[in-house]
């Protein structure tokens, strides 16, 4: 026996001695190499290196293994003791390997371990591990009470006087305990033959380190240096976040805004609040009294809201004209003509702020900038045709309609830019615009009723939509359930070919696929078919040299051949076919084993799979091709057992001829969203609201009664298509310079319908250069002539197709027979257009400004984006005037009714219903439109008083007082009434210091 010298180890713990053969560098060379990486590329190095070694049957030789150094080096005297290595033709490949006890035993602190595995070489990377007992050829069992062939112990650590360790591999690591022992590495069985001298190492997986402390444990002392975790702030501060973030939100600072400009465009209306009214003291002295009737009356006695005090003995006379219910709320603040006063002027302002906020909200949500959606919010509040309505309420109230379209859009996540959203579909802002929408038909019809034409038309359109969506999807379900479904041929796994009789029964259905063969083909064992179209489609796929293939067999180098070879697969479709045969294709030989690879070829064959593959919109291109029979380029044939699997258990995609075979798929389009369900539910909900709300507020206004139509009042009041460029007189830019063509027409306060000179000019410039498309301006375009044919009303022939078959044949309390108020609309589509353009002007100006150094528009820049802004306000300055109200009788407030007050006449009646706010007594008088003929009856009736005859119709109506205002009788047809006697005619007579009572007995 041959016996083992010992080498002494150096003091850089390189693995042999220092000689002038082998330089210091080297050593340090290989320290530097494995010093950063640790233990683990040591161990990873020492586990190869030692299942590389072959089975020897000499035990005192297999305990030393030899070291191969980078380079050439003078062998070692342990390496030339040490008995010849058995070759490969000696290795037998059944015969099981036996281990081989490779432990060095320190001999003193002089003396050091031989390594017991070469050196691994730079770029070397480990094979992934196969199972065990498992081999090129087939499985192959293992031999009961025998270790697995190949399997060789590490080699024990010596522990030097530095304190260090060193390891077989050659690097040194500190000592836990002053001897350190190698990690066991478990390392698979290699195949015997020709396979013999390759390893491949199992990783050795780490343990979990503990999360927790076990119990009993003391505690950690490190916890005093970890992070404190921040804490959640408390109800209080994050209630102050949430205010002081909606304090300068962007639609916090459009109501500043807002309110600011409504303020300053209105003005004076906020100087003497209490005291004046704006234009003029008749409809709004009369709405005053409405919104004071109604909080009065809900909180007093809700079922007389219809029966007011005013046109006494008249039924449902609160329905004369728009009763502002929607105001009711504001009318339960206060009492008496002042609080009617101060109420109506903060609402007055309150409407221009939401008349805004309303156009602001809806032209954003369309898809606008801010500076777009300000000018277009500014110009429809403030149009000049505005100006001539100040003194109706209820038309200066009208922000509700574009706030209630805005959160409809919202809530249906649509948006003229960006079209349908569904990620933004909400239900609470459908339900939130239903209920806005609801709130302004409350104020009134006048506004009310073409806005429900306009909703109506816009919940057809939505229904008309989703049935045609509904129809067009079950047309194309029927279509493609119509379509034989193509299914792949089936391949006959003995012949590898496909056989007719499967190629007529694929697809069909109630026919069951062949049944697999029980055992398994020649050739190795049934591969498993892939769970993946894209794994099945690379079955066919040439792999890579020294690659493993997919289906779990050894890669083969590729064989010279032509560019392009017709598969085995399109060959047995062939032979399927009528009037075609074709021999079975031979048996293949079995697969050869594995020849040993080169160091760069094992690199190249442990690189990742997915290197080289093709991405899946190439596999599906392969998958067609595979199932319309064409030749695949350059494929390798695969194992008849592989193929069969494929085709039986996944069907290859529908054949479509027009595709080419290197044409990538056809992206599917995408699916156009449609209506959520609950937005469709909420909208019936909303609608049936809607129209609920409208039928009961219009039951008093029918019965109130009246003539069913007034054409003739229509065409009266319908404007000519010159008003449109008319400004009204409370302009202050265009009044004095309009005054001569405002006088030819025939009612001026109504026909006086300008929108603005500039906004003209920005809405024709949106109809070439904007940020809309095109389609969408040409709606718009198409919406804006509508709205003006209808508020021609009679000018446009005739109106009998447009705006008489609309609004010609509702009751007169519906109070629709002025088509001018319809320019509402007019003015909406136009500040649409105008957005568009302005915001394209803003976009390209932020285009030049990028050009700057730095990137920031200059002061003239700036000034040319919001000239479009301060023209529209300019146009909307006012020289509206607000009069000084009267101030209310004291008999007023002492005499009770019913009565009649005189003077009377259609403007001051309006006067006298707002003095009757402190104890809402009944009263004969009142204004307005609706009830004109019976108050001008009324009135002829009485123009003698005090006389018999005026007395007994006062008796015959219900009337038992007569108040006479000795302050305002002058010039009247009772201004000597205070001072002729009634004693002959049975009226009693009570002088006050500012009025005269008669009784009537």
């Amino acid at each position: 026996m041959t016996e083992q010298p010992h080498q002494t180890a150096p003091a850089d713990g390189s693995k042999e001695p220092a000689s002038p053969t082998q330089p210091p560098a080297d050593a340090r060379k290989g320290r530097r190499r494995f010093g950063l990486f640790g233990r683990k590329s040591a161990k990873a190095t020492e586990d190869t290196a030692a299942s590389a070694t072959p089975p020897v049957n000499n035990p005192a030789t297999s305990a030393e293994a030899e070291a191969k150094p980078d380079g050439p080096t003078k062998p070692t005297k342990a390496k030339l003791d040490a008995p010849a290595k058995p070759t490969e033709a000696e290795a037998k490949p059944d015969d099981p390997a036996k281990p081989a006890a490779a432990e060095a035993k320190p001999a003193g602190p002089a003396k050091a371990a031989a390594p017991a595995a070469t050196e691994a070489k730079p770029g070397d990377i480990a094979e992934p591990a196969k199972a065990e007992g498992v081999t090129d050829g087939g499985i192959k069992p293992v031999q009961p009470g025998s270790k697995p062939a190949g399997t060789a112990e590490p080699a024990k650590a010596e522990v030097k006087k530095d304190g260090t360790t060193a390891d077989p591999a050659g690097t040194d690591r500190p000592a836990a305990s002053g001897v350190g022992t190698a990690e066991k590495t478990p390392v698979k069985d290699e195949p015997t033959g020709s396979d013999a001298g390759k390893s491949e190492v199992v990783p050795r997986p780490r343990k979990a380190l503990p999360t927790e402390r076990p119990p009993g444990a003391p505690p950690d002392p490190w916890t005093a240096f970890t992070a404190i975790p921040e804490q959640r702030p408390g109800l209080i501060r994050r209630g102050v976040r949430a205010v002081g973030w909606s304090l300068i939100h962007e639609y916090a600072l459009a109501i500043y805004a807002a309110c600011l400009l409504a303020v300053a465009m209105t003005w004076p209306t906020l100087r003497y609040p209490m005291h004046s009214l704006p234009q003029d003291l008749g409809d709004p002295a009369r709405q005053a009294w409405q919104m004071a009737w109604s909080g009065h009356i809900l909180i007093t006695d809700p079922a007389r809201l219809w029966q007011s005090n005013a046109y006494f003995p008249e039924k449902f006379n609160f329905a004369f004209g728009d009763n502002l219910l929607g105001y009711a709320i504001a009318g339960m603040i206060g009492n008496g003509p002042h609080a009617a006063i101060l109420r109506y002027n903060v609402l007055f302002v309150l409407a221009h702020v939401l008349l805004v906020l309303g156009a602001y909200a809806l032209v954003r949500q369309l898809g606008a900038r801010r500076t777009g959606a300000a000018v277009a919010a500014v110009a429809f509040a403030y149009a000049p045709w505005r100006l001539a309505q100040e003194g109706h309420l209820d038309i200066v109230s009208a922000g509700g309609i574009p706030l209630a379209l805005a959160m409809l859009a919202r809530g249906h996540g649509y948006s003229l830019r960006h079209g349908y959203r569904p990620e933004r579909r909400n239900t609470g802002w459908v339900a939130a615009g239903w209920l806005v929408a609801v709130w302004q038909l409350s104020l009134g019809y006048s506004l009310g009723i073409p806005f429900a034409y306009v909703l109506g038309l816009l919940l057809i359109v939505l229904l008309v939509t989703a049935l045609y969506r509904i129809v067009r999807h079950t047309v194309k379900s029927r279509a493609k359930s119509a379509i034989k479904p193509a299914t792949g041929p089936a391949v006959d796994p003995t012949t590898k070919t496909v056989t007719k009789a499967a190629v007529e029964t694929s697809g069909k259905p109630g026919v069951e696929p062949a049944p697999k063969p029980a055992t398994d083909p020649p050739g190795g064992p049934a591969v498993k078919p892939p769970a993946t179209p894209a794994a099945a489609l690379s079955m066919y796929q040439r792999p890579t040299p020294g690659e493993p293939s997919k289906a779990g067999q050894p890669a083969e180098p590729m064989a010279p051949g032509p560019a392009h070879r017709t598969s085995e697969v399109e060959r047995s479709v062939k032979a399927a076919e009528p009037g075609k045969t074709e021999q079975p294709a031979k048996a293949e030989q079995p697969a050869k084993a594995e020849q040993p690879a080169k160091a760069d070829e094992k690199a190249k064959a442990d690189e990742p799979a997915e290197k080289g593959q093709a991405d899946e919109k190439s596999l599906a291109d392969k998958g067609r091709m595979v199932a319309a029979g064409k030749t695949l380029p350059d494929t390798a044939v695969q194992p008849a057992v592989a193929s069969t699997d494929v085709l039986e258990s996944r069907k290859p995609p529908i054949r479509r001829r027009w595709s080419l075979p290197t044409r990538p798929a056809k992206p599917i389009p995408k699916k156009k969203p449609g209506i959520a369900w609950w937005v469709a539910v909420t909208n019936i909900i909303g609608a049936q609201i809607f129209a609920a709300v409208g039928l009961l507020i219009s039951v008093p206004y029918i019965r109130a009664g009246g003539p069913g139509s007034r054409t003739e009042e229509i065409r009266f009041f319908s404007p000519p298509l010159r008003s449109l460029l008319i400004g009204p007189a409370e302009s202050r830019i265009w009044g004095a310079a309009h005054a001569t063509p405002r006088a030819s027409l025939g009612w001026a306060a109504e026909m006086s319908l300008l929108p603005g000179f500039v906004l003209y000019a920005l809405a024709l410039a949106g109809l070439f250069l904007s940020i809309w498309r095109l389609r969408h301006r040409l709606m718009l375009l198409a919406a804006l002539a509508a709205a003006v044919i209808l508020t021609l009303g009679t000018n446009f022939f005739g109106g009998r197709w447009t705006y008489l078959p609309l609004f010609g044949h509702f009751p007169a309390s519906f109070d629709q027979r002025i088509p001018g108020r319809l320019m509402l609309w007019v003015t909406l589509f136009l500040v649409i257009l105008a957005a568009g353009a302005v915001d394209d002007f803003v976009r390209r100006a932020e285009d030049l400004a990028a050009l700057r150094i730095p990137p920031w528009p200059g002061p003239w820049l700036r000034l040319a984006t919001l000239t479009p802004l301060i023209l529209v306000t300019l146009e909307g300055w006012n020289s509206t005037a607000h009069p000084i109200v009267t101030t209310q009788p004291a008999a007023l407030r002492t005499v009770p009714g019913p009565m009649l007050v005189l003077p009377t006449a259609e403007f001051t009646d309006q006067t006298v219903q707002l003095w009757s706010t402190s104890r809402f007594q009944y009263i004969a008088n009142g204004g307005g439109n609706v009830a004109a003929q019976r108050q001008a009856e009324l009135r002829a009736r009485v123009a003698n008083f005090p006389d018999a005859a005026s007395a007994d119709y006062l008796i015959s109506i219900g009337v038992t007082k007569v108040l006479l205002l000795r302050d305002h009788v002058a010039g009247t047809p009772w201004e000597t009434a205070g001072d002729l006697p009634v004693d002959s005619i049975n009226i009693r007579r009570e002088d006050l210091p500012d009025a005269v009572v008669f009784y009537l007995s």
